[in-house]
């Protein structure tokens, strides 16, 4: 019975989450002139303190196809999970190093920092504290649901101008398991509500998989598309290049 209801909120949330982008794409002109293509590669460092405690840090660079324009950024950040979930489910998550047994909750908080590059941050600056909430259901077909609720509190500009964003995301998963090596591919789909305009201005989608056939390193490659009502660039649509590197106890 425990199962039959995570299936049908499994299910329900899907259709939320599909119902919700058709709702919000039709609404607006995804379909505007202003599109731009981006490369986004990435290293991100982990290290598990102890089996509930994490620490991570990541440093990703965002390069613009068609006008060369660079932003880089640095995030520090530590989560907490607990709680055990319906269903006993054994996994190796896009940010864990070995395969473990699946904790329905878990809790993270950060710091990121970021700026434009090649003109000392005129064009773009920020700062920004966060904290997230996950909830992970595993699902029929040995499918993990996440869903996650974050708040970014903000400075940007030269003059660290406050706002705050609210973010919450739908992800789906599955890994496929060889020998000694993993493949995770995943899906989800995030809006953004923001501050400075009262509204829901963003909406982002994202296709990708974690490679991963040693403690030590994994890759780590998706796909983005978004939409952005108050941004000069309308539609994005970027690839991320990402290397997870492991520090073992």
């Amino acid at each position: 019975m425990l199962q039959i209801n995570f299936l049908g909120q499994f299910k329900h949330s899907l259709r939320i989450i599909f119902l919700g982008l058709i709702a919000f794409l039709s609404t607006t002109n995804v379909f505007a002139e202003d599109t731009s293509k981006e490369f986004w590669p990435e290293v991100d460092l982990w290290w598990k303190a102890t089996p509930d405690l994490r620490f991570s840090s990541f440093l990703p660079f965002t390069q613009n196809v068609e006008s060369y324009y660079r932003e880089g950024s640095f995030i520090a950040q530590a989560d907490y999970s607990w709680g055990e979930t319906k269903k006993i489910f054994f996994m190796r998550l896009l940010d864990s190093a070995a395969a473990e047994k699946i904790k329905s909750n878990m809790i993270r908080g950060g710091y990121l920092t970021g700026k434009s590059l090649d003109d000392k941050g005129e064009n773009y600056s920020e700062k920004t504290v966060f904290g997230e909430y996950h909830f992970r259901v595993p699902v029929k077909g040995r499918f993990l649901f996440t869903q996650r609720l974050r708040s970014d509190f903000r400075w940007l500009g030269a003059d660290n101008d406050y706002s705050y964003r609210l973010r919450y995301r739908w992800m789906v998963e599955r890994e496929f398991t060889g020998k000694e090596i993993s493949y995770v591919p995943y899906v989800n789909i995030e809006p953004y509500y923001d501050s400075r305009y009262d509204s829901v201005t963003r909406m982002r989608l994202i296709g990708g998989s974690l490679f991963t056939w040693s403690k030590r390193y994994a890759l780590e490659g998706n796909i983005t598309y978004q939409y952005d009502s108050h941004s000069s660039v309308t539609n994005l649509y970027a690839f991320a290049a990402i290397l997870h590197l492991y520090i073992m106890q």
